[in-house]
């Protein structure tokens, strides 16, 4: 079973706004969304970043050959690889 939105979130029971919305209309482990709702999210939010901080960088070449081959990889290691990235954008801060 995974954690309520607020463990990962600021979000805490009886706020406001847009995380209080979501988990009254999704469940507050938005089981009511299925997996590529799910992913349809996480896309649209890492659409921001990308174009928020749309920086060259000396390894773009090789993030873009690692991602032209994601499909070689198993949909339980493409999640983990999603989790493994998310955990270390927050713990290294924004760019």
């Amino acid at each position: 079973m995974t954690k309520p939105v607020g463990y990962y979130t600021n979000y805490t029971p009886g706020d406001e706004g847009l995380l209080a919305e979501m988990q009254e209309t999704f469940g507050s482990q938005f089981e009511a969304l299925n997996n590529s709702q799910r992913f349809w999210m996480i896309m649209s939010l890492a659409e921001i970043f990308s174009d928020e901080n749309d920086v060259k960088n000396e390894h773009d070449e090789d993030v873009q050959n690692s991602i032209e081959r994601f499909e070689e990889l198993t949909e339980s290691d493409r999640i983990g690889l999603m989790e493994a990235l998310v955990a270390q954008a927050r713990h290294f801060g924004r760019f």
